[in-house]
C-alpha cells in the first residue's frame, strides 16, 4: 500500500483544503487475518486504515492501536479483523476547509464529493494551520520525524510479535512471491529466511522442499485452505505441518497478498499412529479378553491344571464356530461328553438344542428309528403319527453320538448318507427331511484297529475324523486330580450339608493312584470317603481298600529277626506320614513312646 508523498508536507504552508493533505490508503477487507493486517501496518506510515466488506461497502476502520491491543491480549494471528472494526471513525470530506481541523478530530476517513473513500487525512495535517509557511515547515518536520519515529517503532513491535508467534507465518505477493517469513518458519524449516524470501512458492514444490503449497492452492480457489504439508528440513529429514493460507484482495479485487500460517504437528502424527497402534491392540486384547471370558464361562464345568487340558479347550474354542465333524476319543469317564457340549455351548449357544445318545446303550433294532425316526405305521407298535429322530429333535443344533463305535454296520452306511446329504429318511417314510445338525461323535474304542477287523466302515471313519481330539486318561494328567478333589469335595459338601474337607496323605494317594475308571471314578470314590467319614477331616483309614497301600511282605529268606525289623520299620514310617507325631504313633500302634523313639534310633528312620 502506497503512504503520502513527502511533497504534501513541503506544501502544508499552502494547503487550504482536506483535498490537499489526502493521504490515499488502500481499503482492507472484513476477512483479513491479524497477521496480514499486522503486515500491511508495518508497511506503511498510515494509524488507521478503511475497512470494507465483500461489496466494496465502506464499514468503518481499523487503527493500529486496536491491533497491537488484541495481539498483546493473546488473539490467534489466525483470526480476522472483523472485531476490531471501529464503525464511527472520524469523517471528513476532501472539501473540508484546513482550517475547521484540530488534532483531536485526526486521524479521519476521507470521502469524495460521491461518497466514495478518497484516502485518510492524519495529524500531519495540523501542519497547515501554522501561521508561516517556515513555522508551518518547521513543526511540519518535527511531526514528520515524530510520526516516522512512531511508524518505526510499530514496525519493530509488529515485527517482534510476528517473530514471537510460536507458529510460521509466511507472507507472499499475489503472484506466490515470497515476501517475509518468521523465526517460528526458520526453525521449522531449518534454513535462514534468505533461502526463501524473492523465491516463487512453485519453485519450492519443483525441488522438493515442499510437497505441496498452500499458497498455490489459494491462488486457485481464491479463498482460504488448510492442508497437511511436509517440509524438507536442512537436514534432509521431513516434518509434517498444519498450513492454513489466507488471501487478501485489494480494493479491485486482485489478490493481493497471500498470509499462510504453519504449526509443526509431526509430534501429533506420531502420537496419533502410536494411538492407533494401540487402539489396534487394545482391540485385539479386547477380542481376545472376551473369548477368554466367554471360554471361561463355559468351561466352568470342566476342571482341569494340565497343559493337555488346556489345549484340548482351546482347541474347542476355534473349532467351535465351524460345522466340521468332531470325534472325540478317550477311554470311558474321560470327560469326552463335556468336552461336546463345550464345543457346542462355544458354538451354537444354550438356546440351541443338544441331543445326546449313547449308541452302546439301545438295542440294535431300535437304534434306527431313535436316530432317524420313523413314519406311523412303520412297524408292529409303532405310533400313529410317527416320531422324529434324534436328529430332527437337533435341527440348528448338535447331535452327540456316544459310542459311536457300537452301531451296526447297517446304521454305518445310513449314518454315512445323513451326514454327505444332509436329509433324514425316517424308517418306513418316503420322504427326506432336511436336518441342520452338528455332528459330535465320540468313542472309547480302537477305531483304527475296528477297521482293520472290518468292524467299522472306513469311508465313515475318515467322514467323522475330521477334527479329531483325544481326552488323556487321568493317569496321564494326574496334575488334574488335586482341583477335581477339591471341587468334587465342595460339591458334595454342599449337596450333602457337610463342612468336610481332605487330609494331605489322602490327596497323595489319590494322586498316586492310577484311576482306571478316570474322573467318574474319582468322583464316585470322593463321594464314598465323604459319606462314610465320621470325622470332619477324611483321613487315609477313610480310604477304599483298593487304594489303600500294600504293606510289603519280607523277601523270602529273610531270617526273622530280619522281617520283624523290616515289618517295625514300615510300620513306624507309614504312621508317622499320616498322624505326622511320634506320640501319636505310638498310641496307634499301642506302644510307649520311649519304645517308638528307641526304635526309631535303632532302625536310623528319616521321615
Amino acid at each position: 500500500m502506497d503512504s503520502a508523498p513527502p511533497s504534501d508536507f513541503e506544501r502544508a504552508g499552502t494547503q487550504n483544503c482536506v483535498g490537499d493533505i489526502l493521504m490515499p490508503a488502500t481499503a482492507i477487507d472484513t476477512s483479513t487475518p491479524l497477521a496480514a493486517a499486522a503486515g500491511i501496518f508495518a508497511k506503511c506510515d498510515i494509524g488507521l486504515f478503511p475497512v470494507v466488506d465483500g461489496t466494496g461497502r465502506f464499514l468503518g476502520a481499523l487503527t493500529i492501536q486496536r491491533l497491537l491491543g488484541a495481539i498483546s491480549a493473546g488473539q490467534p494471528l489466525t483470526d480476522t479483523i472483523q472485531p476490531l472494526i471501529d464503525p464511527h471513525p472520524t469523517r471528513l470530506t476532501v472539501d473540508a476547509g484546513l482550517d475547521t481541523l484540530s488534532e483531536a478530530s485526526l486521524p479521519a476517513i476521507v470521502f469524495d464529493t460521491t461518497g466514495a473513500v478518497a484516502g485518510v487525512a492524519t495529524s500531519k495535517s495540523l501542519m497547515a494551520r501554522l501561521l508561516s509557511r517556515n513555522a508551518a515547515l518547521e513543526d511540519q518536520c518535527d511531526t514528520r520525524t515524530k510520526e516516522l519515529g512512531q511508524v518505526r517503532l510499530m514496525n519493530k513491535e509488529l515485527e517482534a510479535i510476528i517473530d514471537s508467534s510460536y507458529d510460521g507465518i509466511w507472507i507472499t505477493d499475489g503472484n506466490g512471491v515470497i515476501l517475509n517469513i518468521n523465526k517460528a518458519s526458520e526453525r521449522i524449516s531449518g534454513r535462514p529466511a534468505k533461502t526463501y524470501v524473492g523465491r516463487n512458492m512453485k519453485e519450492l514444490v519443483e525441488k522438493g522442499l515442499l510437497d505441496q503449497s498452500t499458497t498455490l492452492l489459494v491462488m486457485e480457489k481464491r479463498e482460504r485452505v488448510t492442508i497437511n504439508q511436509t517440509i524438507k528440513t536442512a537436514g534432509g529429514d521431513t516434518m509434517v505441518v498444519l498450513a492454513t493460507g489466507n488471501p487478501i484482495f485489494d480494493e479491485h479485487g486482485n489478490l493481493f497478498r497471500i498470509v499462510t500460517n504453519t504449526r509443526d504437528i509431526s509430534e501429533l502424527v506420531r502420537l496419533r499412529d502410536r494411538l492407533y497402534k494401540e487402539q489396534e491392540l487394545s482391540l485385539r486384547y479386547m477380542a481376545e479378553l472376551v473369548q477368554l471370558r466367554k471360554l471361561q464361562s463355559k468351561a466352568s464345568d470342566l476342571i482341569y491344571r494340565s497343559m493337555d487340558m488346556q489345549r484340548i479347550v482351546e482347541l474347542a474354542s476355534r473349532v467351535a464356530d465351524v460345522d466340521s465333524t468332531i470325534l472325540v476319543t478317550g477311554e470311558s469317564g474321560t470327560g469326552k461328553e463335556m468336552i461336546a457340549r463345550l464345543i457346542h455351548q462355544l458354538g451354537r449357544g444354550d438356546k440351541k438344542p443338544f441331543i445326546a445318545i449313547d449308541c452302546g446303550a439301545i438295542p440294535d433294532q431300535l437304534l434306527e428309528s431313535e436316530l432317524f425316526g420313523y413314519d406311523g405305521g412303520a412297524f408292529t407298535g409303532a405310533k400313529k403319527e410317527g416320531k422324529p429322530g434324534m436328529f430332527e429333535l437337533a435341527h440348528t443344533g448338535t447331535l452327540f453320538l456316544d459310542e459311536v463305535g457300537e452301531l451296526p454296520l447297517a446304521l454305518q452306511a445310513k449314518l454315512l448318507r445323513v451326514l454327505q446329504s444332509k436329509e433324514v429318511l425316517r424308517v418306513g417314510g418316503t420322504q427326506s427331511i432336511p436336518v441342520d445338525a452338528r455332528i459330535i461323535t465320540a468313542t472309547n474304542k480302537d477305531l483304527t484297529r475296528m477297521l482293520k477287523e472290518k468292524l467299522f466302515r472306513e469311508d465313515l471313519y475318515y467322514r467323522l475324523m475330521v477334527v479329531p481330539i483325544h481326552t488323556p486318561p487321568l493317569r496321564e494328567r494326574r496334575e488334574d486330580i488335586p482341583p477335581l478333589v477339591y471341587h468334587f469335595v465342595d460339591t458334595f459338601n454342599r449337596h450333602h450339608g457337610f463342612g468336610k474337607t481332605i487330609a494331605p496323605q489322602v490327596m497323595d494317594r489319590l494322586v498316586a493312584y492310577d484311576w482306571p475308571g478316570n474322573v467318574r471314578e474319582l468322583k464316585n470314590v470322593v463321594e464314598r470317603m465323604m459319606v462314610m467319614s465320621r470325622a470332619p477331616e477324611v483321613t487315609a483309614n477313610d480310604l477304599p481298600a483298593f487304594i489303600q497301600p500294600k504293606r510289603p511282605l519280607p523277601k523270602v529268606g529273610n531270617r526273622l529277626k530280619e522281617a520283624v525289623i523290616e515289618t517295625e520299620s514300615y510300620l513306624l514310617t507309614e504312621t508317622y506320614k499320616v498322624h505326622q507325631s511320634w506320640q501319636k504313633v505310638a498310641q496307634v500302634l499301642g506302644v510307649d513312646y520311649t519304645t517308638v523313639y528307641r526304635k526309631v534310633t535303632k532302625y536310623h528312620l528319616s521321615v
